[in-house]
């Protein structure tokens, strides 16, 4: 009689991924011992995931066990050592582009102020930092949904916006004109588009950036350009449009 073979773990990393490299220095630098519980509500838990939820080893631990903690409120018992040791796994579960949160991906990092440097030793903040950047860039390049998506995950984490938004303006123009331009020109009403994860107090420094002239000018240049493709010059035309017709500087 043939043997049933194990399905494949979800969300994880192939070792040729870009973002390979960085997840293994994770499972390295945030190893520590299993928490004694998984700091979120009884009631919201499904049971049979919550007794055998540190069964696995973190590295293996599987996605709708994970999925699930997501679903739970956090409790009392909630704590960084729960968040360091489960960090590694959802990192590599993001990097996989798998869902944590059914809400969402914004909500994946922000159980925990994981963008404040302060709360992490230098080791780990240096893969932190470096998969941040990592991530964020692969967003502008590919990522399914709205670049505003992963800046709300990482901005409502805490990691600083003025450093994020410098990144993205170091993003080569044409990039960004193709970001933007499926982010905001293919509807009936082309716009600004900001998620409604967002904090309240982050709001007003989003919309500026968004509508800013360093933006509108790094695109518009693009669109100028004798080099620039045709069919490129015209996504960042109309990327420019919309950043100008919501601008208040005009």
């Amino acid at each position: 009689m043939k043997c049933k073979q194990a399905k494949p773990l979800k969300g994880k990393l192939p070792h040729d991924h870009e973002l390979a490299e960085v997840i293994a220095e994770a499972y390295h630098v945030f190893a520590c011992e299993k928490p004694s519980d998984p700091g979120v509500c009884d009631c919201c838990m499904d049971q049979r995931i919550r007794e055998h939820f540190f069964e696995p080893e973190i590295a293996e631990m599987p996605l709708h066990y994970l999925q699930d903690w997501y679903f739970a409120a956090i409790g009392d018992e909630f704590n960084q050592h729960t968040w360091r040791y489960l960090l590694p796994r959802i990192l590599e579960v993001l990097a996989s582009g798998e869902t944590l949160a059914g809400v969402g991906i914004e909500v994946s990092l922000n159980r925990f102020p994981t963008g404040v440097e302060g709360n992490w030793r230098d080791e780990e903040w240096q893969v932190l930092d470096r998969f941040q950047r990592l991530f964020l860039r692969r967003a502008v390049l590919s990522y399914p949904e709205c670049l505003d998506d992963v800046l709300c995950m990482l901005g409502i984490a805490d990691w600083p916006l003025a450093g994020l938004f410098e990144q993205v303006l170091n993003c080569p123009s044409g990039d960004l004109a193709e970001r933007f331009w499926k982010d905001w020109c293919q509807f009936p009403a082309p716009g600004v588009w900001v998620g409604s994860f967002w904090e309240r107090s982050q709001e007003p420094e989003v919309y500026a950036f968004y509508r800013s002239y360093e933006l509108y000018q790094k695109i518009a240049d693009l669109a100028s350009k004798d080099q620039t493709p045709p069919e490129l010059a015209e996504k960042a035309l109309a990327v420019a449009a919309v950043i100008e017709g919501e601008a208040s500087w005009t």
